[in-house]
């Protein structure tokens, strides 16, 4: 043991060591600040605490990996479904590996369409194919099984009633 801690302040000695240190724990603080930040969730994107007595969509993730984000996009515009500008809601929660749930209250009844992905790196954005189609897991309401091209409102839409609905949306990697 004593050899080996002689060793070690022999190499911290050298005239190189001290500044090649310094950076390489720059390093690992900055790379923790920023997969910190990635995974940070904004108050706004917080689900809502799910209750069958109010008026909210309940949807229960299947498939779900281990670490990241599970992001829940809630839209309402048949022209812009799956466009930043269509979504009415977007909640963000630490991804856990099996099955998750989220709740997100409404308004009022009516029709609305559900987009879920895994972002495995927390880094905020969906990775696509060269055909735009999603690199990383993800699922849509009503499960629609034959997503070959752009998906349709109409094939991902629900209406709610006064007290909402559940909803199990199944992730799948694209083929």
């Amino acid at each position: 043991m004593k050899t080996m801690l002689s060793h070690i302040t022999s190499l911290l000695s050298t005239p190189f060591a001290k500044p090649a240190l310094i950076f390489t724990l720059g390093l690992l603080i900055s790379s923790q600040t920023h997969a910190s930040e990635a995974l940070r969730i904004m108050p706004h994107e917080a689900p809502d605490a799910c209750n069958a007595e109010v008026a909210q969509i309940r949807v229960t993730v299947n498939n779900v990996g281990v670490g990241g984000v599970l992001n829940v996009e809630l839209y309402d515009d048949p022209d812009n479904f799956l466009f930043k500008k269509g979504r009415k809601r977007k909640v963000r929660i630490p991804a856990a590996e099996g099955q998750q749930k989220v709740c997100m209250n409404l308004d009022q009844p009516g029709t609305y369409a559900v987009a879920v992905y895994h972002d495995k790196d927390g880094d905020r954005k969906l990775k696509k194919h060269w055909n735009l189609l999603p690199r990383e897991p993800f699922g849509l309401s009503n499960n629609p099984e034959n997503l070959n091209g752009f998906p349709n409102f109409s094939d991902s839409a629900f209406t709610t009633g006064k007290l909402g609905v559940d909803i199990v949306i199944n992730l799948r990697e694209s083929e």
